[in-house]
């Protein structure tokens, strides 16, 4: 389900980041038309209107070569042929709207619509032509000038040719309005073009986008799981090594006392069984996670670390122990717990390290409050410490010790049974009591048939028993003597 629900993650971050990509393309092929479609629409009114003067300028060349060189004054111009002059107009260009002949003060003398345009401007003889040159062009001393003057029809754009022997202006205009027009009839289907353009562009790289993407996003997710799986097997190695240095290590300090057989194995296996059992467990559930059950395995091999700072005399004495080497050897739980501390000082802390700590100090505590080294009661000690208290127990009643042999496993049962909600943690004891068989099962399998080493001075097993480490609080409830 969680790699379902990754999976989907990714599907959909990749599906964004595809989008993401199409609309910025498509923004930028849709500001790259318009940029296109506005430089066409200027170039080609551009374009048209200097093919407006040429056609003007081609019609000013023919009236006046048509005139010749004959001297003509304004009194004369009153005899023009107008029909020659309008048609000679119009064949030079359709655009013609009409022709005028001004003096040197830019006074219409004459004006004659051409025949291509009805009405014309409507150009009154007498009046004041208000001619703008174009930049570029001036006014005098050439045979033709471009301009517009301001008519009554509009804007006319016009070219003023220079009459012979009289000091005026032939001058040719059409409306610019009629070719501002004609260009946006010509541009009318652009934008539709336009549209058409950028919707099969868009398409196209659509496509093309996701497939590069895809086979990038593919490479890079086929990486990054060859990094991942790399990374896990990494980690796998170290967890491995981590493990085996630490099992070593407390393997090392539990085999001087070769009675103990593999107590380390046990206790790993019986905490992590328990551990595994509580997670379905109402009360327990909300802090045994996954990972609470894989580290407590590996974590309750140094509950008894502390046990290398203890003299061989007191460790492997076969008899009783005396009140002060009763003191000492219940220091191995604060000298543990110390020692894993100053190691999380220096690594950081984890939650393997954090654990290990806590059991070490804390898996001599009692429920009631009666337990060493800090006296803590009830839930105020660690889960990870009540549980190993109990396995620790069960694995030391029911193997073998240099001061005493293995118990029956239904007496280990009757009590530590009977020792629930004094010594151990009640709910924990109900629920080890559902397990107690697999726990027998495993004590057989791991059991330890080393026979016992020859004591010098025979000594009472439950005396024995009562001077001893992790179930000495419960022997003595089971054979009812008082704990000195």
């Amino acid at each position: 389900m969680r790699q379902a629900l990754r999976a989907l993650t990714s599907v959909s971050k990749r599906a964004k980041h595809v989008c993401l990509v199409i609309l910025a393309q498509a923004g930028c092929l849709a500001v790259g038309l318009w940029m296109q479609h506005r430089f066409v629409v200027s170039t080609t009114q551009t374009e048209a209107m200097e093919q407006a003067w040429v056609e003007l300028d081609e019609s000013a060349q023919r009236i006046v070569a048509h005139l010749g060189d004959a001297p003509l004054s304004f009194s004369d111009v009153e005899t023009l042929d107008v029909v020659r002059l309008r048609r000679l107009a119009a064949s030079a260009a359709s655009q013609v709207a009409g022709v005028c002949i001004v003096d040197g003060n830019w006074t219409v003398v004459f004006e004659e619509p051409s025949a291509a345009t009805e009405g014309g401007p409507g150009i009154t003889i007498g009046t004041h032509l208000p001619w703008t040159a174009e930049p570029g062009q001036t006014d005098d001393a050439v045979q033709f000038s471009r301009g517009a003057f301001a008519g009554p029809g509009g804007t006319q754009l016009a070219v003023a040719h220079t009459l012979k022997n009289v000091n005026g202006y032939l001058v040719v205009y059409c409306p610019r309005a009629a070719i501002e027009d004609r260009t946006a009839a010509v541009l009318s289907s652009r934008p539709a073009i336009g549209g058409l353009t950028w919707l099969w562009t868009s398409v196209l790289l659509s496509i093309s986008t996701y497939m590069v993407l895809a086979r990038f996003y593919d490479d890079a997710e086929r990486e990054r799981a060859r990094v991942t799986a790399d990374g896990l097997q990494q980690r796998q190695k170290l967890l491995r090594t981590r493990d085996a240095v630490i099992f070593g290590l407390a393997k090392l300090a539990d085999s001087r006392d070769p009675e103990t057989g593999e107590h380390l194995e046990r206790i790993s296996v019986y905490s992590t069984m328990l551990a595994t059992v509580l997670r379905n467990h109402p009360k327990y559930a909300p802090q045994v996670t996954p990972a609470f059950v894989r580290l407590i395995g590996i974590s309750a091999a140094l509950h008894d670390i502390g046990k290398v700072g203890i003299e061989d005399r007191i460790l492997l004495k076969p008899g009783p122990l005396t009140a002060d080497e009763r003191t000492r050897i219940q220091e191995h739980s604060s000298m543990g717990g110390k020692c894993l501390r100053e190691i999380e000082q220096r690594l950081g802390s984890s939650n393997f390290l954090q654990m290990a700590r806590e059991i070490a100090f804390a898996h001599h505590e009692r429920w009631d409050g009666a337990g060493y080294p800090r006296g803590i009661r009830g839930e105020a000690i660690p889960l990870a410490a009540r549980i190993v208290s109990i396995v620790d127990v069960y694995d030391a009643l029911s193997s073998r010790r240099v001061y005493k042999g293995p118990r029956k496993h239904e007496e280990c049962v009757a009590i530590i049974r009977q020792a629930a909600g004094t010594q151990f943690d009640p709910d924990l004891v109900a629920v080890w009591l559902g397990l107690e068989g697999r726990f027998r099962d495993i004590a057989r399998r791991y059991a330890n048939d080393t026979p016992p080493r020859p004591q010098a001075e025979p000594t009472p097993v439950v005396a024995q028993e009562v001077e001893y480490g992790a179930e000495k609080e419960c022997l003595l409830v089971a054979a009812g003597a008082d704990d000195e």
